[in-house]
């Protein structure tokens, strides 16, 4: 392929060729992993620090890792690493995976843990995100181990159990334990992420309490996630009840002894990209702030879930700020709750690379205030950046470039990362352009991370190993510092 491959005397048709031979043993090696149903858990927690399920499956990546003959270690069950030992080497490589998972929610057609390989997809709960991953790093160092490959960095594989509840686990190894010179983190798309948008995440707390005919309002597929269901109980009243049956879909209301649930279906997403779902929230309060279904003091609290969501840049908390970079910022709303009779709405924003200095709780927290809430900040983290123009990032894209045949440029991203946290580190992989799945395979709404069927195509997954090995055994000659 270049010189950096022919010095290890390997090329890219015989890498393809070991991929190829492969697939077999790492779909039950993903099977292994994906039947383990490891949701973190943060509070409360029986088996710390984050479930029995995520301490499972940690063990059971760390013990693949054994019985392929590389050195592991479990740094007090947050994270762990597999290595491919190099002891002379001072300055390792590290890919970073995530074992834990979203909640599997509900409506899927397939068993979220009992995976399913079918025309090409690989079906369970956490295979795209992030358990793939896993596999694929695990088959980088098997492949420089059966090629008896001497690099001249390190090269482990670590795996996180506190991704998906706000990277806890990256918190505590930073602050306890050394990180590699240098990160990979394959939880995004391919060629580079050279940037992550900033994270304002906040709750709006409405100073009134409810109406007394809302006894309750429920919207929580996580805070991450466009939801795809959401509802109010309400007082029953036979006027009311005639209004609320007669509601159109994606509405549905059930009586319920003296109560009213009205409901609205939507289409989850991922909530970094909120035009790929449909808000369950969204529809909820358009509904109920159009209709006489709620008094007109509840409607007053309602209206600001469509106005944040139906233009979702921010304005109408009046944090609007762009960059050429990164486009402007996207901010949704995704939880809704009711506590100690007031209604509490919570959002995240992702916000352009350029703009972690903006004041961002100062003027989300006047404009809340004026239309009848106090705001709760829950997250506010920095913006990281990652040169393209650095030897490694452009060296991994023109590899990704060669493989998928393609021009695609080092790019920013509103999701957020282990990279974020990590020093000297960028997203790399596995995302990329391929045909949609076969017609009939997934619903609308089906198939993709953190929707229910989640899925990922094999040959997904044999396209990012191939640009893995190729890629690592470039980078690897080069300085991988800042």
């Amino acid at each position: 392929m270049d010189e950096f491959l022919n010095k290890n005397k390997v090329g890219l048709p015989e890498i393809q060729q070991w991929v190829e031979d492969k697939m077999p043993d790492i779909v039950k090696d993903l099977t292994r992993i994906c039947r383990i149903r490891s949701v973190a858990e943060t509070e409360a927690v029986q088996c710390p620090p984050y479930g029995k399920g995520c301490l499972e499956v940690l063990e059971e990546m760390l013990q693949m890792g054994e019985e392929n003959g590389f050195s592991t270690r479990n740094y007090d069950n947050y994270v762990g690493k597999i290595s491919y030992d190099a002891p002379e080497q001072k300055e390792s490589i590290g890919i970073w995976a995530h074992l834990d998972v979203v909640d599997e929610g509900e409506g899927w057609d397939y068993e979220p843990y009992v995976p399913t390989v079918k025309d090409g997809y690989f079906i369970a709960r956490g295979c795209q995100d992030n358990k793939s991953s896993a596999i694929i790093g695990l088959y980088v160092l098997k492949y420089m181990k059966e090629h008896n490959i001497r690099l001249e960095h390190g090269l482990e594989l670590y795996l996180g159990t506190c991704e998906e509840q706000g990277m806890f686990d990256l918190d505590y190894y930073c602050d306890n334990y050394e990180c590699p010179a240098l990160s990979l983190v394959p939880d995004s798309g391919f060629p580079v992420c050279c940037g992550e948008r900033g994270s304002f995440n906040a709750e709006l707390i409405s100073h009134k309490k409810c109406g007394k005919e809302l006894l309750e309002a429920h919207c929580d597929c996580g805070l991450y996630t466009i939801p795809d269901m959401a509802q109010v109980t309400l007082t029953y009243s036979k006027e009311l009840w005639e209004k609320a049956s007669c509601l159109p879909l994606p509405l549905e209301a059930e009586r319920a002894g003296e109560t009213i649930q009205i409901r609205a279906r939507g289409i989850s997403a991922h909530a970094s990209n909120p035009e790929a779902g449909e808000n369950a929230l969204t529809i909820l309060a358009e509904a109920l702030c159009s209709q006489t279904l709620i008094s007109d003091e509840n409607k007053e609290l309602f209206r600001i879930i469509p106005a944040i969501n139906l233009d979702s840049t921010g304005k109408a908390l009046d944090v609007f700020c762009e960059d050429t970079l990164s486009g402007p910022i996207s901010l949704t709303a995704t939880q809704l709750r009711m506590q100690d009779g007031h209604l509490v709405i919570g959002f995240l924003s992702k916000y352009p690379i350029t703009c972690s200095d903006f004041p961002f709780e100062e003027r989300a927290g006047a404009a809340a205030k004026r239309q009848g809430f106090d705001l709760k900040t829950t997250r506010l983290a920095k913006a990281n950046y990652f040169n393209p123009e650095h030897a490694v990032a452009q060296t991994l894209t023109r590899t990704c470039r060669e493989i998928l045949k393609n021009e695609e440029e080092p790019f920013v991203m509103s999701g957020g990362t282990y990279a974020r946290k990590l020093p000297n580190a960028f997203a790399f992989g596995t995302g990329m352009k391929l045909p949609s799945p076969p017609a009939g395979l997934f619903r609308p709404g089906h198939g993709d991370y953190h929707q229910p069927d989640e899925s990922i195509s094999l040959l997904r997954i044999r396209r990012a190993l191939e640009i893995y090995i190729c890629g690592i055994l470039r980078i690897d000659k080069l300085d991988v510092k800042p």
